[in-house]
């Protein structure tokens, strides 16, 4: 009598960057940050069964954004690849991937899911490796594949891998994401900030430290932790892209407290007040639409873990 295959599922949350501050460049030419990542409820799904031999099924809900493709190129693939070659043996499944978070949206999608297979064959096949070790596999991968196992809110540093846990920031406000047709990508982004004149290079300057500071005190004033989003790579990603630029002040008219640029871009996101009425949003939500896809989301201090 044969078993039948085993099951684990793993939802993988988005995430933005409330702040996104770019120190330098390392002796590699990688960028050095300090940013503070957060979660969103936002999230892809995958499902990991046991088989003789791997496949990846991809269901793409997700009508805009860069394509992706269910090949050996999908981070999904090279985290379970590179899980294999930590723990020197061949882990076969088949990977049901739900995709509801937009590929080249600065919204982390690939590197949450990388994340996700990391968790979900350490599960699968029982292989009891602790989050250390998964973290320092998910940093060859990806300072976002690092955050993805961690989840909730945390500032990342170097180049974004190094990460210590935050309490909620903001954790009430409601998250209107805004994704045009055209993503970006991140190496462009990053080259572009590189050329950019100095002077058009720094927003955030110690942001990340101090929104980490206020987001300790009790007594913090949610005008104080707006007051510090910030985001260095936005002016590259406006002067790559003119008409976020455009977004950004739509967003503000249509009633966002805050509004700026995710990650790297395109996707842009705007903070709403937890007092602001359903209609209301209903209707920044259809003023916003002639920009391109609008979800409506919100922050989530949830880690993800096997069901």
């Amino acid at each position: 009598m044969t078993s039948s295959p085993k099951s684990i599922t793993i939802t993988a949350p988005a995430k933005v960057n409330l702040v996104l501050e770019i120190l330098g460049i390392d002796s590699a030419g990688y960028h050095l940050l300090s940013t503070v990542f957060q979660a969103l409820s936002l999230h892809d799904e995958l499902t990991f069964t046991s088989a003789s031999s791997t496949s990846l099924e991809l269901v793409n809900n997700v009508s805009t954004g860069l394509k992706i493709e269910a090949d050996h190129n999908n981070l999904v693939i090279k985290a379970k690849l590179a899980l294999e070659a930590y723990c020197q043996r061949e882990l076969p499944c088949h990977i049901h991937l739900i995709k509801n978070i937009p590929a080249g949206g600065g919204l982390g999608g690939g590197s949450a899911d990388a994340a996700a297979a990391l968790k979900g064959l350490n599960s699968l096949y029982d292989l009891h490796l602790s989050e250390k070790e998964l973290l320092s596999i998910a940093a060859e991968l990806g300072a976002d594949v690092s955050f993805g196992i961690m989840g909730g809110t945390a500032l990342g540093s170097g180049r974004g891998e190094k990460l210590s846990s935050l309490p909620a920031i903001l954790p009430d406000h409601k998250v209107i994401l805004l994704i045009p047709s055209r993503g970006l990508s991140t190496p462009q982004v990053y080259a572009h900030w590189d050329k950019m004149a100095p002077a058009k290079r720094s927003e955030a300057a110690g942001k990340a430290q101090q929104l980490t500071e206020l987001a300790q005190l009790s007594r913090s004033q949610n005008s104080e932790l707006l007051a510090l989003l910030s985001n260095d790579l936005q002016p590259a990603a406006f002067e790559l892209y003119p008409e976020l630029a455009e977004i950004r002040q739509a967003m503000l008219q249509a009633g966002c407290l805050q509004a700026m640029l995710c990650g790297s871009g395109s996707t842009m996101f705007g903070l709403i007040s937890p007092r602001t009425a359903a209609a209301q949003i209903d209707n920044m939500q259809q003023k916003l639409s002639q920009w391109g896809q609008v979800a409506l989301t919100g922050f989530s201090d949830y880690r993800s873990r096997p069901q």
